[in-house]
């Protein structure tokens, strides 16, 4: 897993006010909660005193108290009450702090950055839905779903192209219209990108929606640290782009977290077709990630030998680059070229 990074903890709709809301991010539990003015904080999930989790506590205006003893800490981590000593002031309050993490909203979503000692506060803000470059409103539709799979293997399956056609075929490829592509990808500060233009849409459901007569079309997909894909299609007019992201919460345990946004049929209630898709999608990843799960705990090797594989080998590197970047190692070479062709099937 990877710190000094924002992470999505939850859709904003799910963190109400007056209820808290328990998540877990790199192994780390946490609370959140809305202050009286809607804004969300994050805290860890965990009161000092004797370990229940805040997650449990009442919340009492712009506070959590806990349900054991009753302290009560407010947003900025501080206990300023414990009822069993009264309104005295009392030394061990000063080591009685809950840690706090630093949240946002943005596209819906809640993000919460987890720092380290070299990066404890984020130096920008969290990542966001590409939007069109005309300023066009778009509509935007969320789903996420969870999978007992390790955080490497549903990276790698953010930016896998010749899965796509097996394990969503239909969908975003069909199977028997395959047929070899060339990519030529570019160097990010801490990913790669590729751009497309006049291509040929594929013939599937998904891509008649965004363009009834399969116009050509000008893509862009990027894939960034720590786990994001970013994909965006424009035709005339239209433009169309996901979010995909790859959340770790366990050593055990990932999230798949999605936002799909479109600037064109406004008016029509689509959105429950959308997220249903999203759905489907998504669970088709979890089945085939948990399977890749299960074999893989019996031997604990892969080959990542094919030209398609290049973008997974370009992952791993990258995570070692950046956790280089971090400890100070003087002279890092960027493991991405500065451009280079990759050809597959697909």
């Amino acid at each position: 897993m990877l710190e000094g990074f924002w992470y999505i903890a939850g859709e904003s709709t799910a963190i109400k006010v007056g209820r808290s809301f328990a998540s877990v991010l790199c192994n780390q539990p946490l609370v959140l909660f809305r202050d009286g003015q809607g804004r969300v904080h994050a805290l860890e999930d965990r009161c000092p005193h004797k370990g229940v989790p805040l997650s449990s506590a009442r919340q009492e205006g712009d506070s959590l108290r806990c349900p054991f003893h009753g302290w009560r800490f407010i947003s900025s981590g501080e206990c300023v009450e414990v009822p069993a000593i009264g309104n005295v002031a009392h030394p061990s309050l000063a080591s009685a702090c809950v840690k706090t993490f630093p949240a946002e909203e943005q596209d819906g979503w809640v993000w919460v950055y987890i720092g380290n000692d070299r990066c404890p506060k984020p130096s920008s803000p969290p990542p966001s839905l590409p939007v069109p470059a005309d300023g066009s409103p778009m509509i935007s539709v969320r789903e996420s779903a969870e999978a007992k799979v390790r955080w490497d293997f549903a990276v790698d399956s953010l930016m896998d192209p010749a899965h796509v056609p097996f394990v969503h075929n239909n969908y975003f490829r069909r199977r028997e219209a395959a047929r070899k592509k060339e990519k030529v990808f570019t160097r990010l500060p801490l990913g790669f990108r590729t751009i497309s233009q006049n291509v040929l849409l594929p013939d599937t459901f998904i891509f008649r929606a965004l363009s009834p007569r399969l116009g050509s079309a000008t893509t862009t997909v990027d894939f960034v640290l720590p786990g994001i894909h970013l994909e965006r299609w424009e035709i005339g007019t239209r433009f169309a782009s996901v979010m995909l992201v790859a959340t770790p919460l366990t050593d055990e345990r990932s999230r798949f977290d999605i936002c799909v946004g479109w600037n064109f049929l406004h008016g029509l209630p689509v959105g429950w077709l959308v997220r249903r898709t999203l759905r489907t999608i998504l669970g088709q990843d979890r089945y085939i990630l948990e399977l890749q799960e299960q074999g893989f705990g019996q031997k604990g090797s892969m080959l990542l030998n094919l030209e398609s594989d290049t973008l997974a080998v370009w992952y791993r590197r990258l995570k070692r680059y950046r956790l280089d970047q971090l400890a100070g190692v003087p002279n890092l070479q960027h493991p991405v070229p500065e451009k280079t062709t990759l050809s597959w099937i697909t």
